[in-house]
């Protein structure tokens, strides 16, 4: 049976923290293939790993911008757990140097100002090979291409809902150099998958708990986005067994 890749979404596993180190490692050792991860730029446009343009909700007594503080005064907020645990917001340059460095990542940039500094960041770091990059922009799919030929990029496009408009939208990512796209769960159907692996894009969608997730393997789904890494892997085995 044809096996997508496991994607955390926000590198998240149960118990663990979106966009943080010890819930990435968690993810990881979930059964997770691939960390996604939320990018957003700095005062000192210095990448960090955070969802919300905001601090309140994902930090201990943060308040404000992420773009309007520095590097140095984000990574001493703490990321709100239940559990005690202690961990500052992530630079991504300390994720790229830590135990996270074997794993591949997919760096979802939220702001896309934080591109050229992610992609010196890659360079310099060693992990072009390893990195998808997801973007939401044709014209950042070029640049990330041009500048670094060995990662690869998902063109985001959440809009494209109708099936002209999904067409257009592969036509404009395999034109940009994407390797990949994602789409909603429920459009993970045969002619869709189809449709975009003609045009040598790989079709990524995050799971949804209210529908199966058979019917979208079975129509060749190269990676379903996850918060529960290990529960998808589990149902991939159970369903490669009843195959056999």
């Amino acid at each position: 049976m044809h096996r997508p890749l496991i994607i955390a979404h926000r590198g998240l596993a149960p118990g663990g923290m979106e966009n943080s180190l010890s819930g990435a490692l968690l993810a990881a050792n979930a059964g997770a293939d691939l960390i996604e991860l939320d990018i957003r730029l700095s005062l000192d446009r210095k990448p960090v790993v955070m969802h919300d343009a905001s601090l309140h909700r994902t930090t201990r007594r943060g308040r404000g911008w992420v773009a309007l503080l520095p590097s140095q005064a984000l990574a001493q907020l703490r990321l709100t757990t239940d559990d005690g645990v202690i961990e500052q917001v992530p630079l991504l340059r300390a994720v790229l140097r830590s135990r996270l460095v074997d794993l591949a990542l997919a760096l979802h940039l939220k702001d896309r100002r934080a591109l050229t500094p992610v992609l010196r960041l890659i360079q310099d770091e060693g992990m072009p090979a390893r990195t998808w990059l997801w973007l939401e922009r044709a014209e950042d799919v070029r640049l990330a291409t041009r500048t670094l030929p060995e990662t690869r990029c998902t063109l985001l496009r959440p809009e494209a809902q109708s099936d002209e408009a999904r067409e257009r939208y592969f036509i404009e990512a395999q034109f940009a150099g994407a390797s990949g796209i994602s789409i909603p769960w429920a459009a993970a159907r045969p002619d869709v998958v189809r449709l975009a692996h003609q045009h040598s894009l790989k079709v990524f969608s995050l799971e949804r708990a209210d529908l199966p997730l058979a019917p979208a393997i079975r129509a060749g789904l190269d990676g379903v986005i996850t918060s529960d890494p290990a529960g998808v892997r589990e149902r991939l085995q159970a369903m490669s067994a009843a195959k056999r």
